[in-house]
């Protein structure tokens, strides 16, 4: 596998890859640099990965879109086990002779930090550290497409990703809160003050869950303090080391909440379509309506 295919596949991003650099050009030993060109940290070199390719949602298109990198592209060698790449993606639907193209911006700066075990192997084994984008305004990440809660947990990603802890649980603990107020609306459960305003949260989702058991039942017991452990973190009571180092479970316990509202609802469009079929052929209550 090349580089280029871990760096497009976010399930691929790491494992064993082709050597990307070119030995007839490049050296890494003082005694045959004579004709090559000795390497080291610090230095930029050309390397041949294959073509980047990765999906964007465009708004002008109101479509996914792919877009690629050159074949040739350069990367600073920052030591033997790290390397960073930048790049520029084109849209590979891209035609300047249409107008819906040329209003779209169809180029997006891309950089990527690869680590290995050792980057002058012949079949290293690497993985991405990070990777960002400058997106243009009409460009978005296919995640920012979707619900609001998966977005949310995308963000939490990146900001853990950039050692942002409490970043990261604000996003957890955003989502917690609202899928709550969400599911609790959705069901008529009475969530709010005669002002307007909701409940305090324990009470909000102790009356959310008692109706609509939004909470996994292997931690129903410890919904609210699943809240006030992100809460606290949130706040600002926690150190950002606790803070990363409590993310991932925080992290699963939330994802478990979302995928529980989910196979809830799941359940309830399913009961409704099947009330909907058994009506259609006179049956009612599960069973045959009396003459």
């Amino acid at each position: 596998m090349r580089l280029s295919s871990r760096l497009s596949d976010k399930s691929k991003n790491h494992g064993e890859i082709e050597s990307f650099i070119d030995w007839e050009k490049y050296t890494i030993s003082p005694e045959e640099s004579e004709d090559l060109q000795l390497i080291s940290a610090g230095d930029f070199i050309d390397i041949q990965i294959g073509k980047i390719t990765l999906p964007f949602y465009s708004t002008k298109c109101n479509d996914s879109v792919s877009f690629v990198s050159p074949k040739n592209l350069h990367c600073l060698i920052i030591s033997e086990k790290m390397i960073s790449i930048d790049c520029q993606l084109q849209c590979m639907d891209y035609d300047d002779s249409n107008q819906a193209c040329k209003e779209c911006s169809h180029c997006i700066q891309a950089w990527f930090l690869v680590g290995a075990d050792d980057i002058f192997s012949a079949t290293p084994n690497v993985y991405l550290i990070k990777q960002n984008f400058k997106l243009p305004a009409n460009i978005k990440l296919p995640v920012e497409t979707e619900d609001k809660f998966t977005e949310w947990l995308a963000k939490a990603e990146i900001a853990h990703k950039e050692r942002l802890g409490a970043g990261s649980v604000i996003y957890l603990r955003s989502i917690l809160e609202q899928i709550t107020i969400k599911v609790g609306n959705d069901a008529g459960v009475d969530i709010y003050q005669p002002n307007g305003r909701t409940k305090p949260f324990n009470q909000v989702l102790q009356a959310v869950d008692a109706q609509c058991s939004i909470i996994p039942t292997i931690y129903s017991d410890n919904g609210y303090k699943l809240f006030q452990k992100l809460s606290e973190i949130a706040h600002g009571n926690s150190d950002e080391e606790t803070a990363l180092k409590e993310y991932e479970p925080l992290r699963r316990l939330v994802v478990g909440v979302i995928e529980n509202v989910r196979k809830n609802e799941e359940e309830i469009k399913r009961n409704a379509e099947i009330k909907k079929a058994l009506a259609a052929i006179g049956f009612s209550n599960g069973g045959e309506q009396s003459e």
